[in-house]
């Protein structure tokens, strides 16, 4: 794997950036866990144990005040990433949702994705978002204060950790609807943890350099998803719209 060229700042993968690069994954999505392995070896971050690793999702068997079973299991599989980083004293942690599809717009703006997170006191960046930008925009991690949708491809500083494990144990003790955040989807509760700390210099890359893949959600199924043999027929569905777009 190349290493960071501290001239320039160009790298051959994102992965030699961050201390450690996290792959959410449930067991059973086999489909899933070889699509990421496919985009995490053509962005050449090959999976490499301590450094760019699968975390196996969390199955929680009762939802405990979450919305369901299924957005507690998310929100404590992005938790325990955090939390292990935390002890493991990590300088910054790179998280990716293994429907992650990685745009070829990383890899042509690595340098500029490099030279920006050195430069400034960065807190959360979302590399993978679907918050529309401005296409006349020059590439760019933008400072960005709204709220954000998804948590499929994101990274923290290690300076921040600490501030957002403690706000996301206290969000699983707080009661549902709380004002100061209770249990909710993980990407609200990271929005959330942004507003009530606004000196953390929230990213935001211009433009996308992740999306999800257009496979069958886990968090929240549409119903007829949840009828035998439709499933498969949904993926393939899926798969034929995104190639129809491109």
């Amino acid at each position: 794997m190349s290493r960071l060229d501290e001239a320039t700042g160009i790298t051959g993968s994102l992965s030699d950036y961050f201390a450690c690069t996290y792959v959410i994954n449930l067991a059973e999505r086999r489909d899933r866990r070889k699509a990421i392995v496919g985009e995490l070896e053509r962005a050449g971050m090959p999976l490499s144990p301590g450094r760019v690793q699968v975390f196996p999702a969390i199955k929680p068997e009762r939802r405990l005040g979450f919305p369901s079973v299924n957005v507690l299991g998310c929100f404590l599989s992005h938790y325990s990433i955090l939390l292990d980083a935390l002890r493991r004293n990590l300088p910054n942690v790179l998280v990716m949702e293994d429907d992650l599809m990685i745009l070829p717009a990383l890899q042509a703006n690595l340098g500029m994705v490099f030279s920006t997170l050195r430069s400034v006191d960065w807190g959360i960046v979302y590399l993978g978002h679907i918050e529309p930008v401005a296409e006349s925009a020059s590439p760019q991690l933008a400072p960005f204060d709204h709220p954000v949708i998804t948590a499929h491809f994101y990274a923290v500083n290690g300076t921040v950790l600490p501030r957002l494990v403690q706000y996301l144990t206290l969000v699983q003790q707080r009661k549902e609807g709380d004002p100061l955040g209770g249990p909710q989807d993980f990407d609200g509760a990271l929005t959330m943890f942004r507003h009530f700390n606004p000196d953390v210099l929230t990213l935001l890359a211009h433009p996308n350099m992740g999306k999800q893949r257009p496979s069958r959600s886990n968090i929240r199924p549409p119903w007829y998803e949840r009828l035998p043999g439709i499933k498969q027929a949904g993926d393939f569905a899926r798969v034929v719209r995104e190639h129809m777009r491109a």
